[in-house]
């Protein structure tokens, strides 16, 4: 399963045409990408026939979020059951480095049949494996999107190995950083079935197919 990474309509119809199997879509990329438009959403969800996955996340502060962040994130995930996505990629921590598992709840409370996807913000916990076996005790939880707590996939790959061999219940996800040069090992190292990747697939700004074509030839 290919993940690519879009945050226009056009990268979107794009990265389908090139063979992704599903898309990511996120606005915001300089700030490590925050939740798309309402209208974003629609138009991306009407262009292409993959699924979307939307991410939710209110603002790049952190990710212990307020009371006031927490009814954003809520009204979002409502918005985007109701337009009809295929997943959601969210993610809350505690002011002392834990999965907020009181929120956590709430968001599957809200999210009917989306697909769950816990973020990158398991890489900013206080303990990644620690943070895992508490995902791996919510079965709504279906992956873990992680660099391995490393500023890349690729220098986190040992983690993720280990997160990948602990964890058959929960679908782990590498991103950040994945190039197509370093992919191969990336797999092989850590028997991970499926990669989400931005950068990775895109030549002069544009989604590339051949690029595309040799990830998923990995997979």
């Amino acid at each position: 399963m290919l993940e690519v990474i879009v945050a226009t309509v056009e990268e979107a119809t794009a990265a389908e045409q090139a063979g992704a199997d599903r898309l990511e879509l996120v606005s915001a990329l300089s700030e490590g990408g925050l939740t798309p438009s309402y209208g974003l959403i629609r138009q991306v969800l009407s262009a292409v026939e993959i699924p979307v996955h939307v991410l939710v996340r209110p603002h790049s502060k952190s990710f212990v979020y307020s009371e006031a962040d927490q009814e954003t994130i809520i009204t979002d995930i409502d918005l985007i059951r109701e337009l009809g996505a295929a997943g959601i990629v969210v993610g809350s921590l505690t002011a002392d480095g834990r999965i907020d598992e009181g929120f956590l709840g709430r968001v599957i409370k809200h999210k009917g049949e989306l697909s769950l996807t816990f973020h990158r913000a398991i890489d900013s916990s206080r303990d990644i494996h620690e943070a895992a076996e508490v995902l791996a005790d919510f079965p709504e939880v279906d992956r873990i999107l992680t660099s391995g707590a490393k500023p890349t996939a690729l220098e986190g790959q040992a983690v993720i190995a280990e997160l990948v061999e602990r964890h058959e219940e929960l679908t782990i996800l590498p991103g950040s950083g994945i190039t197509v040069e370093a992919a191969k090992e990336l797999l092989e190292t850590t028997k991970a079935t499926e990669l989400h990747v931005g950068s990775a697939v895109l030549v002069n700004g544009k989604v590339d197919a051949s690029r595309v074509s040799a990830l998923k030839s990995l997979l």
